[in-house]
């Protein structure tokens, strides 16, 4: 009988706990991408031009790792695409941040009421990103 590790049970959580996250979070902005292309423009990062396109693909993309993550699909994939945007997330947010912006960050709703940037956001988004990374390293290590 094969001894299951600690690691195994850890590994179910993080992946299923992050792919419920990310398609929760990809909800909201691929019904409204007209209101989620407002909240990319807010941060004054992007060209006008390609707002558009980061409103609709960005959302599909967080689905696809939040789908593949809950399905155990493609892990080691959605691992290293959930770890690359999340970065990019925080970067953004710490821009906005240390621009002085008061702005919603478009994380999870897109409500009136959403959050705006904050550190604890930024936080939020390291732990998010530390989940990405064990699982990258846990898939990576077991395919040796």
């Amino acid at each position: 009988m094969k001894r299951v590790d600690a690691h195994f049970y850890l590994r179910i959580v993080v992946r299923l706990v992050l792919g419920f996250l990310f398609l929760y979070a990809s909800l909201d902005k691929i019904i409204y991408p007209g209101k989620f292309a407002e909240v990319i423009y807010n941060y004054r990062i992007l060209p006008v031009e390609l707002l558009n396109i980061c409103a609709i693909v960005v959302p599909w993309i967080e689905a696809f790792i939040g789908v593949s993550l809950l399905l155990g699909i493609w892990i080691e994939t959605s691992a290293f695409m959930l770890s690359g945007i999340t970065v990019f997330f925080i970067v953004m947010i710490i821009s906005a941040i240390a621009r002085g912006l008061d702005i919603e960050c478009g994380c999870f709703s897109l409500d009136a009421e959403g959050s705006l940037v904050s550190w604890k956001r930024v936080i939020e988004d390291v732990f998010i990103l530390a989940g990405g990374v064990y699982l990258l390293i846990c898939h990576s290590s077991e395919k040796r």
